[in-house]
């Protein structure tokens, strides 16, 4: 929905039936409130939120393969520490 409203979806209906799980019992409050409330200053801000969690995964991915490979001497350890209870 977020995507939609960043790319530039207007339509009420359209963006609602975007929702997904429990959102989707309160479909009439959602139409309601999607009409008229995100301005294109909201859709910059959440394009520059997405940007960042990209950021912020590539880091994650990032980190990961570097713990990976400074961890890889002492897999066997790291394997048999993992099976102590606690």
């Amino acid at each position: 929905m977020l995507n939609a409203l960043a790319q530039g979806t207007t339509n009420a209906e359209v963006l609602a039936d975007l929702a997904c799980g429990r959102l989707r019992a309160k479909l009439s409050a959602l139409r309601q409130a999607l009409v008229g409330r995100f301005r294109p200053h909201h859709a910059f801000l959440v394009t520059q939120v997405f940007a960042h969690l990209d950021y912020l995964d590539e880091s994650i991915a990032s980190l990961t393969g570097q713990m990976d490979a400074v961890l890889a001497p002492s897999e066997d350890a790291l394997t048999r520490l993992d099976t102590i209870p606690g």
